[in-house]
């Protein structure tokens, strides 16, 4: 009986811990979800500069690999965002942006080699069937790749 009634109790609390409870046992929450240790939302992401981009076959799709150079040290979570939500153009083109989550404040530049930053996306051959390239963008630089 005592056992039982562990378990039940033990349920419960993890049953509370997925339903997205504010401040459920001491957590900071507004109850959308999102929690943080420090209790603030990240921020919103920027477009970083663009170096270079290429194309590289992968099993059953492509891989798009971009690399980017952050204004500052700090920049995380490199990533390509979409543009116009991932729908190509009238020409076939689907665009990306380069973007990262900036530093909490403010940092200091370092030499550029430092302030590398790396993100890629595959594209499986299914959703490339009709598209005849991409073009990727960040920090004022675009360039375009041809898939055939």
């Amino acid at each position: 009986m005592r056992n039982g009634f562990i378990l039940l109790a033990a349920a419960a609390l993890a049953a509370g811990c997925s339903m997205e409870m504010p401040d459920f046992l001491g957590r900071e929450g507004g109850g959308g979800g999102f929690y943080n240790v420090r209790g603030t939302p990240p921020p919103e992401p920027r477009s970083v500069a663009l170096r270079e981009a290429h194309l590289e076959q992968g099993l059953h799709g492509v891989v798009l690999r971009v690399t980017g150079e952050a204004p500052t040290q700090g920049y995380y979570a490199a990533m390509l965002r979409p543009v116009g939500g991932g729908a190509p153009d009238s020409a076939g083109i689907v665009s990306f942006e380069l973007v990262a989550l900036p530093p909490p404040g403010p940092e200091a530049v370092g030499p550029a080699r430092t302030r590398v930053l790396m993100a890629g996306v595959f594209l499986p051959t299914k959703a490339i069937e009709d598209l005849r390239g991409f073009r990727v963008g960040g920090g004022g630089a675009v360039e375009t790749l041809r898939l055939r």
